[in-house]
């Protein structure tokens, strides 16, 4: 009897050790992050997980457009990710301009900005739950004439698939 109790002293002492072992020789996940820079706009990727990434970027509302361009640039993200989106009013004189991700674009979010005077800034968050390629888009209509979606002011979001 003594010695099965030795024995059972010895193996949990023998798995004890190697559970310690594995705990410090298994390597920790660390966030990392990554800068990238495309044409007009920079997007910071923070990995916290494998699954799931924190995108964030800025947008300039222009006159007619987002980032100095007539339309906007291609937003590229994955299922899972939170996209924050930094958004700062640069149209000209009294123009607003807002940024719109809903039923209109058509797509599954429901995701609308305050409209943005120049140098108004506001921050947008959504999860990027349902993959395709949506149309991100101002909803400012004009008094007499076309809304600034029709002159131009738009630009594509697509949700990838995580693998």
């Amino acid at each position: 009897m003594k010695n099965s109790v030795i024995a059972a002293l010895v193996t949990v002492v023998a798995l004890g050790g190697l559970g310690f072992y594995m705990l410090l020789t298994t390597p920790q996940q660390s966030p990392q992050t990554t800068t990238v820079t495309t044409q007009m706009q920079t997007a910071t990727i923070s990995q916290t997980t494998q699954t799931a990434r924190r995108i964030s970027l800025t947008l300039y509302l222009n006159d007619y457009g987002y980032n100095a361009s007539k339309g906007g640039p291609r937003i590229t993200v994955y299922v899972g990710d939170v996209v924050s989106i930094r958004l700062i009013g640069n149209g000209s004189g009294p123009i607003v301009h807002d940024f719109t991700l809903d039923e209109g674009s058509p797509s599954p979010y429901s995701v609308k900005s305050e409209r943005l005077r120049k140098g108004q800034e506001q921050v947008i968050e959504f999860v990027a739950n349902r993959e395709g390629v949506y149309t991100y888009y101002c909803s400012v209509k004009g008094f007499a004439g076309p809304s600034h979606r029709e002159r131009g002011q738009e630009g594509t979001i697509e949700i990838l698939p995580r693998t």
